[in-house]
């Protein structure tokens, strides 16, 4: 025969078990969540320069070998242009009035300014379908009046 008393003890236990085992349940989860959070990092990329210290061609350099997508401003006084990258590669470029090879020629020969590498997706058509190497190259002829040097 089960009295007024042993309902209350039966109960009682009953809903104690059921507040330990959600306390234990969300103290769980709050140190799986903090496990999860000291493996992760902010992995923004800042990456900014000076002319002056560090080559355009050097910039772009980095940018390819790291392949990064996003886009590198350059700044020479008022005068402002863009690379846009795709995965390391330039598919975009703009200086002035000048865009695509044109326009790296000039920003190549900028003798100062500043740059800054904004990472963004880019999704846009690959506009520049030559590769790096290819328009130093060019660049470099062009300076040395058609002459490749050896």
């Amino acid at each position: 025969m089960i009295t007024g008393n042993m309902y209350f003890i039966v109960t009682s236990g009953f809903g104690s078990g059921i507040l330990t085992g959600a306390l234990i349940f969300f103290i769980m989860r709050l140190t799986r969540k903090k496990k999860e959070l000291i493996g992760q990092y902010n992995t923004s990329f800042v990456f900014s320069g000076n002319l002056k210290q560090t080559s355009l061609l050097d910039a772009i350099q980095f940018l390819e070998i790291g392949r990064r997508e996003g886009i590198l401003h350059i700044y020479c006084g008022r005068r402002k242009g863009y690379l846009t990258f795709q995965k390391g590669q330039i598919v975009d470029a703009f200086y002035r009035n000048e865009t695509g090879r044109e326009a790296i020629f000039k920003m190549l020969d900028l003798p100062e300014g500043d740059f800054y590498f904004e990472p963004k997706t880019i999704s846009q058509p690959r506009l520049i379908n030559e590769t790096m190497m290819d328009i130093t190259f060019e660049w470099d002829a062009q300076r040395n009046g058609g002459v490749i040097q050896e």
